[in-house]
């Protein structure tokens, strides 16, 4: 799906929300990718060679695209509309919510059939053709059931102990999920993402158009059978936990994150999946050394199919810095190391990071010998190379293979 990565900064876009025009334009060549994109044909335009996507959420109804609203949905599908529980099960009126969602879009029974051919078929499917869409950028398939009661976006208050529950048929409540851990809900969104693939390769209309299947999927164990039932189905995996684990990563408790990360991200590669890996840091401004351990651990995973999005928090805006033109060449060895420090070397370079050594605050690292390394934001290198926790160096040299 991405063209080969390997020893670059493969770049993409999550959002282009607050981008404009000539922004696009200008940086649309150094991406391979869109998540969501608000602006494709000009995405497209400036680069003909990259994937945009047409974004949506299974349980939800673009209303900005199908310009229907709750009125429409109470008036012509009133029982397609998704409702919580209180927590003894009941049913209430209380619409479905996913928290921190400001958008007026109706929450939808994603069991439904007829909801999953709206979803993919009739109203995504059809925008992303008639866009130039590449592909579908499906978001919040998770494996719990973490909506809540209450919808703010059609004046009720969000009520935390709720959760999607069912549907109305009439005055009978349709009970679909017991609870936040049901594998009800873990099987409806695997089988969302299997009908949705269906759709597109099966769809008269939509089959010629190749359309991609990407997730938007918290990864978990894989040993797990419905981790690997999901990956078998798609095309693209975004992380949207990333490396920064939404700025959480210097956290003491967190050294083994950055390993369960590599490792599932290696894995999605290595069956021919596209990644993509957001790192929101949750600061004002990302700071170079943030920028610096998110790149040292893109290059720690990258086998070729992995694309990195930097960003101070979630937004839209245009991210560019300098570290992304380093070029470090063919990989010699897969990452190795541990626990704490760990190393890959490539033809051009060296990346060494600390995934959390806290309560020691740094690491002492050695460097292969016989080599001069320059790291790419100018810090001095030395020979064992102190490293701190949560810090990382991407090192260019020369013949890093020898």
């Amino acid at each position: 799906m991405l063209p080969d990565t390997t020893g670059r900064v493969g770049l993409f876009q999550e959002f282009d929300r607050l981008m404009t025009p000539a922004q696009i334009q200008s940086d649309a060549p150094r991406y391979d990718f869109v998540w969501a994109a608000q602006f494709p044909q000009i995405w497209q335009s400036a680069n003909p060679r990259i994937i945009t996507s047409r974004y949506f959420i299974p349980q939800e109804d673009r209303s900005q695209l199908s310009g229907h609203d709750l009125n429409w949905w109470q008036t012509n599908h009133p029982d397609w509309i998704l409702y919580a529980c209180d927590s003894p099960g009941h049913l209430t009126h209380d619409y479905a919510y996913w928290g921190g969602v400001s958008r007026p879009d109706v929450p939808l029974d994603f069991h439904n059939p007829g909801v999953i051919d709206y979803q993919v078929r009739q109203l995504n499917g059809a925008n992303a053709i008639a866009t130039g869409d590449r592909a579908l950028a499906i978001d919040q398939i998770t494996f719990q059931d973490t909506m809540v009661g209450g919808n703010p976006n059609f004046g009720q208050s969000v009520k935390p102990g709720e959760f999607a529950c069912g549907v109305w048929h009439g005055t009978t409540p349709v009970i679909r999920y017991s609870g936040v851990n049901d594998p009800a809900w873990t099987a409806d969104m695997i089988n969302f993402v299997k009908t949705a693939r269906q759709i597109v390769t099966q769809d008269p209309t939509l089959a010629p158009y190749h359309l991609k299947i990407l997730v938007n999927h918290t990864r978990g164990s894989l040993r797990n059978s419905d981790e690997q039932t999901l990956l078998s189905l798609i095309d693209g995996f975004v992380d949207e936990r990333g490396y920064a684990d939404y700025g959480r990563y210097a956290n003491a408790d967190h050294a083994p994150y950055f390993n369960a990360t590599t490792q599932y991200l290696i894995a999605v590669q290595k069956r021919g999946i596209a990644a993509f890996s957001i790192n929101y840091f949750k600061d004002a401004a990302v700071t170079p050394a943030q920028r610096e351990y998110a790149l040292a651990a893109y290059f720690m995973a990258n086998e070729g199919g992995l694309d990195i999005f930097i960003t101070p928090s979630v937004g839209g805006s245009e991210e560019n810095y300098p570290e992304y033109s380093v070029r470090l060449g063919r990989p010699c060895e897969e990452y190795n190391g541990g626990p704490y420090v760990y190393y890959r070397r490539y033809s051009g370079g060296l990346v060494v990071l600390n995934s959390g050594s806290l309560p020691s605050a740094f690491e002492n690292a050695a460097l292969p010998a016989n080599h001069t390394y320059t790291d790419i934001d100018g810090r001095p290198v030395s020979n064992p190379l102190r490293v701190n926790s949560n810090d990382g160096y991407v090192l260019t040299t020369t013949n890093g293979c020898s």
